[in-house]
């Protein structure tokens, strides 16, 4: 007799259908992921767009993201560091199960330190920064896992549809996951073609028609879905990052498009980029070279995979296709710059190492074998604590950063309202950016990568004050607009006019209050 199952047997079946190393690994993320973000967690801290976005309904579907309103409706629409941080952190746990599910790992160190990667890489601290966007951003990242969990690790042919879905949904809240579940997909192939014994060829080709079939259809579902939302909303694809230019290249063009595609492949792994940040990453990104190499060649001299030209040729074929897939972005939006929240596929070419040693393992003597997991384990932790260092960094910059912002607009109301023709109605404009504040010294140079946790709160343009003044001060301030600004600031009274805080630096130019900061 059918029976509706109560919440208590539903949650009794889940609970028995872990296995331990999936509750291994989300309680490594959670315990990692409070250590090395509980700072933003427990503190307001801001960057010039969460100062603005407070509250934001992420109704933009002219940005392409079409689901994103409703993904972050989950936790309402305020930016609230405990709730939206958590329920982040509580995505990127789930995301660390369903790894360990599509690559079968059974290492208790390396599934700690695969969640540790994946909990400290710096896309989360710089997402954390966006404190608003980062709980969507991150179920983003958990559809695009689940889009390749389905195609790899269920055998029902028709599994791909649930696939096609969590892709879809996934770049309908944010189109850099994308590539996550290019990546993932690479790797596993990669893995397939290295155990002839387990995956036939037979296998591996309708594996690679169900995931093209699951890619295929799951962004056609995103493109119908956003063409009928920017219907229904009456609006059109915005030109931010080339959202509204974006394409499939001609071939005058591709050439173009792969050069730059190797291009930041190549510059990621320079010491400007992340991955490099200091003399011990560097240290670490050689050994991970190295180890992977190792792992590879190992399970590809043991699986005599090199007597098999077939296979050797769709080894090239899947590991050139790497770099293409972290940046495919850049195929389909000429105008994309990529910044460190379009990076956290990166983080795959560490947890790569855990993966492929793990596989190893079993084919070389026990001696060796534990030189080679020492290695492993030391270099993921390596990164790993480095990471945490760098998260902790940036949240360092983001506090002073707020406390100097904040100490500058008190100053600023202060002169305003000792200025004897000061009126609250008149419209005010600021002008330029007090740099004694955002001083360039070695800090800024060292997070210049931290998208969101670098630079100022206050940009150049002086409409940014105005959220300022308004969420921390109170202050209800009329601010003329950029281009107004930018025609006072052309006046001879401005160019006469002494910079921020001496006396003069405030003054009333065709009916405006205009402030003269340093530069």
């Amino acid at each position: 007799m059918f029976r509706i199952k109560t919440p208590t047997d539903c949650i009794s079946y889940i609970k028995k259908s872990i296995h331990k190393e999936e509750k291994l690994a989300f309680l490594s993320t959670i315990m990692i992921g409070f250590f090395c973000h509980l700072f933003i967690f427990t503190n307001s801290m801001y960057n010039n767009d969460d100062i603005r976005y407070l509250y934001v309904d992420f109704d933009k579907p002219e940005l392409g993201r079409w689901l994103q309103t409703y993904a972050a409706g989950i936790t309402s629409y305020y930016s609230m560091p405990v709730v939206n941080g958590i329920l982040a952190l509580l995505y990127i746990g789930f995301t660390s199960i369903v790894l360990v599910k599509i690559f079968e790992l059974k290492n208790h160190l390396n599934i700690i330190l695969v969640s540790g990667l994946l909990v400290t890489f710096p896309t989360v601290a710089c997402l954390y920064s966006y404190m608003f966007a980062s709980d969507p951003f991150m179920l983003s990242m958990l559809l695009s896992t689940l889009a390749a969990y389905f195609v790899t690790r269920t055998e029902h042919k028709w599994y791909w549809i649930p696939g096609a879905v969590c892709l879809c949904c996934s770049v309908g809240i944010y189109q850099a996951y994308l590539p996550f579940t290019l990546v993932l997909m690479l790797l596993f192939f990669v893995l397939m073609l290295l155990s002839p014994e387990k995956y036939s060829d037979t296998l591996i080709f309708k594996t690679a028609i169900r995931y093209l079939i699951m890619l295929f259809t799951g962004m056609l579902a995103y493109y119908i879905g956003m063409t009928i939302t920017i219907k229904l909303k009456h609006t059109v694809l915005s030109d931010y990052q080339g959202i509204g230019e974006s394409s499939v290249p001609g071939f005058s063009e591709i050439r173009q498009r792969i050069l730059n595609v190797f291009q930041d492949f190549i510059d990621f792994f320079r010491s400007t980029g992340v991955l490099r940040f200091n003399s011990w990453m560097k240290l670490a990104v050689i050994l991970t070279g190295a180890a992977l190499l190792i792992c590879f060649l190992v399970i590809y001299i043991k699986e005599h995979v090199y007597q098999n030209p077939t296979r050797n040729l769709w080894l090239i074929f899947c590991l050139i296709c790497i770099p293409p897939s972290v940046n495919v972005i850049y195929f389909i939006s000429d105008g994309v710059i990529f910044h460190m929240l379009m990076r956290h596929t990166w983080c795959l070419l560490f947890i790569s190492i855990a993966i492929f040693s793990e596989k190893a393992a079993p084919y070389i003597s026990i001696t060796k074998r534990a030189l080679l997991e020492w290695t492993a384990s030391l270099t993921m932790l390596l990164v790993v604590w480095n990471y945490i260092l760098l998260s902790n960094i940036s949240y360092f910059n983001m506090n002073f950063r707020y406390e100097k912002t904040y100490s500058l607009c008190l100053k600023i109301r202060e002169h305003l309202e000792s200025s004897e023709d000061f009126d609250k109605d008149r419209p005010i404009a600021f002008i330029g950016r007090y740099s004694k504040v955002y001083k360039d010294y070695d800090l800024m140079d060292f997070l210049e990568p931290m998208t969101g946790t670098n630079g100022a709160i206050i940009p150049a343009s002086g409409r940014a004050y105005l959220a300022f003044f308004q969420n921390c001060l109170g202050e209800d301030y009329t601010i003329v607009t950029d281009e107004d600004a930018n025609i006072l600031s052309q006046t001879q009274e401005f160019q006469d006019m002494p910079r921020f805080p001496k006396e003069g630096s405030i003054q009333v130019i065709n009916g405006v209050t205009v402030v003269k900061l340093n530069d």
